[in-house]
């Protein structure tokens, strides 16, 4: 109940508080001085005892110009010692190239330099392919010399990981070919007029 009693109060409120809203919005950005937010009344209350116990101290620092504080900030001079940035004015147009960037073989942008002692993707799949070929020419420790790489890590790679191969299963057939094969076999030729048929039902059983 008071759920549905603060949504109808937003309601009925809701023209109230947008009234010319564009026009109060106006006559606040147009104070020269924003109006601070008052303070806390201890840290007000604090204020108010340091100017009623020194008068003269806050009367002096508000009103006086201080003249030693002027004279130091005459001598303050900075100098930049960076050079300017120029920009280049060229009537030249900038280059353009308008083409698809191919993807990467590998799906990302292959190194220029590997770090001795590791491997990237392609030659990972030259070891593996190397080892697949000759295994007894390419072993394990051959691989590791070739690719500066530890031997206990060429025997993982060789041990735990294959390139991909195209397997196609044997072509077994269904009950439906295997009857049309059996139908077919079964019907007669000429060169086998007197021999005796065999029929579906012999078959079956």
């Amino acid at each position: 109940m008071g759920n549905i009693a603060l949504k109808a109060s937003r309601k009925v409120m809701r023209p109230f508080k947008n009234f010319a809203v564009e026009a109060r919005a106006e006559r606040v950005l147009a104070k020269e001085k924003p109006t601070p937010a008052p303070w806390h009344p201890t840290t007000q209350k604090r204020i108010d005892d340091l100017i009623k116990s020194n008068p003269d101290l806050i009367d002096g620092q508000l009103t006086k110009k201080d003249e030693l504080l002027g004279n130091r900030l005459k001598e303050i001079y900075v100098t930049s010692t960076d050079k300017p940035i120029t920009v280049k004015q060229t009537e030249k147009p900038l280059p353009a190239e308008r083409k698809n960037v191919e993807s990467p073989e590998f799906g990302y942008q292959e190194p220029a330099r590997i770090t001795k002692g590791k491997l990237s993707i392609r030659q990972a799949l030259l070891l593996i392919g190397k080892h697949h070929h000759d295994p007894v020419i390419h072993n394990a420790m051959s691989l590791a010399n070739e690719y500066t790489i530890h031997p206990k890590v060429s025997e993982n790679i060789l041990k735990y990981f294959r390139t991909f191969e195209y397997y196609q299963p044997p072509k077994v057939k269904t009950s439906i070919q295997a009857k049309d094969y059996i139908t077919f076999k079964s019907l007669p030729t000429p060169q086998d007029k007197d021999k005796p048929q065999i029929g579906e039902d012999s078959l079956k059983s």
